[in-house]
């Protein structure tokens, strides 16, 4: 009796495990196709969320060698698909998926943390002008009051001369 609960637990166990795993078994065609298509769209997706985040400044040199790395697995997807191993492919395609789901979110990060860097040189650069130009503006109204009376100075210190008529 003991055994025969065993037994049915370890079924049991199996069934449910088997449930929550998040591969291709005995992949069909249309599934390593659906895969491989699912695997595509992701590593263009990708590819774009690089571009993106290097189009802010990002340094995406890290990520571009990751997502050759996917683009290698996509293309052993599709010679194990050309060579009837839907298993593999199904596989492959999902691994690549994984890996530039990754890359996407870690590029996605990269936009955000650049694009905050650039607006806080965007304010720094703003507060250093300002400052800088209201300096120039209060030492331009002083150096007029200087001038101004130099010149006042010097127009009043003439003496105007007196010309005879006659």
């Amino acid at each position: 009796m003991v055994k025969h609960k065993s037994v049915v637990c370890f079924v049991v166990f199996i069934l449910t495990f088997s449930g929550f795993i998040d591969t291709c078994f005995a992949a069909d065609k249309a599934a390593a196709d659906e895969a491989l298509t699912d695997a595509e769209n992701d590593l263009a997706s990708a590819f774009v969320a690089v571009e993106d985040a290097e189009q802010v400044g990002a340094n995406t040199s890290e990520m571009l060698a990751k997502l050759k790395f996917a683009g290698n697995l996509l293309a052993d997807a599709y010679n194990a698909h050309r060579l009837g191993d839907y298993d593999n492919a199904c596989s492959y395609a999902m691994n690549c998926s994984d890996s530039v789901n990754r890359i996407a979110s870690e590029a996605a990060g990269l936009k955000l943390e650049a694009e905050k860097a650039y607006s806080e040189r965007l304010f720094e650069t703003a507060a250093v002008s300002s400052a800088g130009l209201s300096v120039l503006l209060i030492l331009s109204l002083f150096g007029w009051r200087f001038l101004k009376r130099r010149h006042f100075k010097r127009i009043l210190g003439m003496k105007p001369e007196v010309g005879k008529t006659g």
